[in-house]
């Protein structure tokens, strides 16, 4: 039993990935709550679900709910009634004090009847109410992205394992015989990559914006747009026609009593199907196509000074906000240009990772008396973290002094992503950290292409490193000063 005098908050994480800021948020926002001296219960909706759920009896009693979330809210219409706090992800990373004290500020009287409050409190403790169509397209495809990316690993994945096992054991004939085990065991990987990736984005887009019915409609486009060869754009531009489309079909076309029940399950997905396929196969559809071949052109050109620009770039996004909107836009881009068979994006992606995760453990490690024990806690685990492609780790190193920290990343960054794209060092396994060693190709056989793409992290480490140690001891003379 809650005490009379302790506010009772909710608070729901969701990133991206799933994985890192979802945690990450949650126990900031938990830690802010406990200094501030108010209860709060957390429910994370990460990449193994929801967990810690917030039951009915805890959204009556609860003063104010905080969303802290990249992607759409599972039952958000749970929380009708209760004011609410609305930010990022890393919003509550950075500053879980300012989100709770925002909650404590809009808080309800706990005993004061629901029915009464319900109506009035959901408009007064909503910051903006209805979202901007900017942050719906966000929204929209950060979940569709969300939900593809267990796939994307699990494809690469299995594909790597059977041409590594290929390569080991010399099983070429096997491979090439589409009836053997292996070739059919290999199929499943491809077809991850190949048939399913952009249905599932443009259908959890559309689900992100318009529910349940946005599911069928958004499947459909993602065929559409496999059948005329537009690729991820087109999977993209799938799920925001049928999203949209249907969240207007839910608003005016309505219907009670036993007509309820047809327009739910006919009109809905049948005539949403039908319009989705048909402006994607004839009308919307092949201009995107066009655009994505010509993508495809563009990138399977670059070399020279080319390709050591599109490496700085992503490099520089990779980093630029350690797993935020910005790195999953990259993170975007390089899926989008693997499913159209360039490799290298992806390559170059992975090997930035990297950078900002070795560049905390080197800095702490070289110059401990220039950081808190904090930070030096920290850089002790996020080398390990940067071997497992997760760029999460460096995120407190960077929060109390964003500007040098992140700018140190970002130059260490465009070096690596630049080496790799000049190289023109390719990689077929998404997600897959340190062990992508073993499924990089490119023109210097296996040993220089790892060589390469392992080196250029360790030197774009260095030279954030060396920028880190600097400017950390110009804060520091600053401040004695």
């Amino acid at each position: 039993m809650v005490a009379a005098s302790k506010p009772f908050l909710l608070a729901v994480t969701a990133c991206t990935a799933g994985i890192a800021h979802t945690y990450m948020a949650a126990e900031a926002l938990k830690k802010a709550a406990e200094g501030a001296g108010a209860e709060i219960k957390v429910e994370t909706q990460g990449t193994v679900g929801v967990e810690n759920r917030i039951t009915e009896d805890e959204v009556a009693r609860a003063q104010a709910v905080i969303y802290a979330h990249d992607v759409a809210i599972k039952e958000a219409d749970r929380f009708a009634g209760v004011p609410t706090v609305d930010a990022s992800a890393a919003a509550a990373i950075k500053d879980p004090d300012g989100l709770v004290a925002q909650a404590l500020s809009k808080a309800r009287a706990v005993d004061a009847p629901a029915a009464a409050q319900g109506a009035a409190e959901k408009v007064a403790g909503s910051d903006a109410g209805e979202p901007g169509f900017g942050t719906l397209v966000k929204d929209s495809v950060l979940t569709g992205i969300s939900y593809i990316i267990p796939v994307i690993i699990a494809g690469g994945m299995i594909s790597a394992i059977c041409t590594i096992a290929t390569q080991l054991f010399g099983l070429q004939d096997l491979a090439a015989d589409t009836t053997s085990w292996l070739s059919m065991f290999k199929s499943l990987g491809s077809g991850a990559l190949g048939t399913l990736m952009v249905p599932i984005l443009s259908a959890f887009m559309a689900y992100s914006l318009a529910d349940k019915p946005g599911l069928g409609p958004g499947f459909i486009g993602g065929l559409a747009a496999n059948a005329i060869n537009s690729g991820f754009l087109g999977g993209m531009l799938a799920g925001l026609i049928s999203g949209f489309l249907m969240r207007w079909m839910k608003r005016h076309i309505n219907a009670s009593g036993p007509a309820r029940t047809f327009v739910q399950f006919w009109v809905y997905p049948v005539v949403g199907s039908a319009i989705t396929g048909a402006l994607m196969l004839f009308v919307a559809g092949p201009p995107v196509a066009f655009v994505n071949q010509a993508l495809i052109d563009f990138l399977n050109g670059l070399s020279g000074t080319n390709a050591i620009l599109l490496g700085a770039v992503i490099g520089a996004m990779t980093s630029f906000d350690l797993g935020g909107p910005v790195n999953k836009a990259a993170y975007a881009f390089c899926v989008g240009a693997m499913a159209n068979g360039n490799l290298v994006p992806y390559a170059l992606f992975a090997s930035v990772k990297m950078v900002s995760a070795f560049s905390c453990t080197a800095a702490c490690m070289l110059r401990k008396d220039l950081f808190t024990e904090e930070e030096r806690q920290i850089g002790d685990q996020t080398w390990l973290l940067g071997l497992a492609g997760i760029t999460e780790g460096a995120i407190p190193f960077a929060m109390r002094n964003p500007v040098p920290v992140l700018g140190s990343f970002i130059a260490g960054s465009i070096v690596c992503g630049g080496i790799v794209g000049f190289c023109n060092v390719g990689l077929s396994v998404p997600g897959a950290g340190i062990f992508s060693l073993i499924a990089l190709s490119g023109p210097f056989g296996a040993i220089g292409n790892g060589l390469i793409w392992f080196g250029a992290a360790v030197l774009g480490a260095a030279i954030s490193t060396a920028l880190l140690i600097i400017t950390r001891k110009r804060q520091l003379a600053k401040q004695s000063a």
